[in-house]
C-alpha cells in the first residue's frame, strides 16, 4: 500500500491511502482519525451492496451511520439535490461533531464534499473514490461543488477531506466507457506534468483500458497520478496559479459537457461523460496551441494518436459551435474578465495563457467538430 501525505496551507493535512483490497480498513482508519461517533454515508446508489459493506464496516468500528443514496449522475449534481441531503442530515439530528463519507465517483465526492463544507458551517468528511477519475483527480485537493444550469461547478467551496481511501480493486468492475472517461484525466496528468507517464501510456494503453494489468501495476499507475495531483494542490491549494494547470482541456471540455447536457438523457450524463468531454477539450486546445506555434507538430501528433487510441467520442457535428463558445465565457476560471487557457508547450509541460481570443476558441472547436463528427 502507498500512502501520500498531502499538506495544507491551512495547517491540517491528510493522507491518501492507495492499494488493492484496502476497503475493509476504512472503519479502523476513521477511528484513528478521531472522527465523531455519528455520521452519514453519501453514496452512488448504483454501487448497491458495496455501500452496504461500507456502512457495516463503519458500524463494526463503532460509528452510527445513516445512508443517503445519490442517483442521476452529473445531471443530479445541483442545489436541489444538496438541499435534500441537508434535510436528511437535519432530520437525523447530526451535529458539528458528525461527519460525512463519500462513496462513489466524482459526483458523489463533489456532492458530499460540498454538503460537508456548508452543513453547520463545515463538518469533517472522508472520501472513498470508486472510479478512475475520482481516484486520480476528483478526490484530491478539496474542491467541492455543484452545477448551475449556466455552468459546471459554479457553486462550491474548498474543503479538504480528512482522508482519501483509494481501493484500486474497485476499478476492475467499472464499465468500459467509465474506464475510458477516467483515463482522460490520466492522459491529462501525463501531458501537463509527466512525460515518462505519457510514454508508459503509449506502450501500455490497451492493457490499462481493459484492466489487463496486475494489482501492483494498477496501484503504481493510480498512485503516480495521485502524487501528481497532490503535488500540484499542495503547492497551490486555492487555485491561485499553478493549480490551474490541472484544468488542461477543461475549459472547452466543460462547455461541451454543458451544451450536451440533456441531449441524451438516457445516459444520466447528457451527450458526454465528463472525461469524454475532456478528451475533446484536449484535442481542441492542441489545435489552438499549434496555431500559436507553441508546440511541435510531433508532440501534437503524439497526443492526438494517444487520445484516438483511448477513444475520442463522436457526436460533435450537430452541436452548436456558437453555444459552446458562449459557454466558455461563463467558465469559472475567468480572471479579471479574461479566460485563462492551459496550453501545451511540450509533452510534460503546459503554460497558462490569458490572451486566447474568441476566434482561436472557435477554430479549436471547429477542428474537433470536423475531425470527430
Amino acid at each position: 500500500m502507498l500512502t501520500i501525505d498531502v499538506g495544507s496551507q491551512g495547517g491540517v493535512g491528510y493522507p491518501i491511502h492507495v492499494g488493492h483490497g484496502i476497503l475493509p480498513q476504512l472503519g479502523r482508519r476513521c477511528r484513528a482519525l478521531g472522527l465523531g461517533p455519528r455520521g452519514a454515508v453519501v453514496a452512488d446508489a448504483a454501487l448497491g451492496s458495496r455501500v452496504d459493506a461500507v456502512v457495516e464496516n463503519l458500524r463494526k468500528a463503532g460509528f452510527d451511520m445513516i445512508t443517503i443514496d445519490l442517483a442521476g449522475g452529473d445531471a443530479g449534481k445541483n442545489l436541489r439535490s444538496a438541499e435534500q441531503i441537508f434535510g436528511r442530515l437535519i432530520e437525523a439530528e447530526l451535529d458539528r461533531k458528525s461527519w460525512i463519507v463519500a462513496v462513489g465517483g466524482g459526483v458523489a465526492g463533489d456532492m458530499a464534499g460540498f454538503v460537508a463544507a456548508t452543513f453547520l458551517r463545515g463538518v469533517d468528511w472522508v472520501t472513498v473514490p470508486t472510479t478512475i477519475v475520482a481516484q486520480v483527480d476528483a478526490s484530491i485537493g478539496g474542491k467541492t461543488a455543484v452545477n448551475h444550469e449556466l455552468g459546471k461547478n459554479m457553486i462550491g467551496s474548498f474543503h479538504q477531506p480528512r482522508m482519501v481511501l483509494t481501493d484500486t480493486e474497485l476499478l476492475r468492475t467499472l464499465p468500459r466507457p467509465e474506464r475510458v472517461a477516467g483515463l482522460a484525466e490520466v492522459v491529462k496528468h501525463a501531458v501537463i506534468r509527466d512525460d515518462a507517464l505519457f510514454t508508459f501510456l503509449e506502450e501500455h494503453l490497451e492493457d490499462v483500458v481493459e484492466m489487463a494489468i496486475d494489482a501492483d501495476g494498477l496501484d503504481w499507475l493510480i498512485g503516480r497520478n495521485a502524487k501528481i495531483k497532490a503535488a500540484v494542490v499542495e503547492a497551490d491549494e486555492k487555485e491561485g496559479d499553478l493549480r490551474a494547470i490541472l484544468n488542461y482541456g477543461h475549459t472547452i471540455g466543460h462547455a461541451i459537457e454543458s451544451v450536451g447536457h440533456g441531449m441524451d438523457p438516457t445516459t444520466g450524463y447528457g451527450r458526454y461523460r465528463h472525461g469524454e468531454a475532456v478528451i475533446l477539450g484536449m484535442a481542441a486546445v492542441a489545435e489552438i496551441a499549434e496555431r500559436r506555434g507553441m508546440w511541435s507538430s510531433a508532440d501534437r501528433c503524439r497526443q492526438d494518436a494517444l487520445l484516438e487510441r483511448l477513444g475520442v467520442p463522436p457526436g460533435m457535428a450537430d452541436m452548436s459551435l456558437d453555444r459552446i463558445v458562449q459557454r466558455t465565457r461563463a467558465d469559472k476560471k475567468r480572471l479579471a474578465g479574461k479566460l485563462r487557457f492551459v496550453l501545451p508547450r511540450r509533452i510534460g509541460e503546459v503554460v497558462l495563457v490569458d490572451d486566447v481570443d474568441e476566434e482561436a476558441v472557435r477554430a479549436g472547436v471547429a477542428y474537433i467538430q470536423d475531425r470527430y463528427p
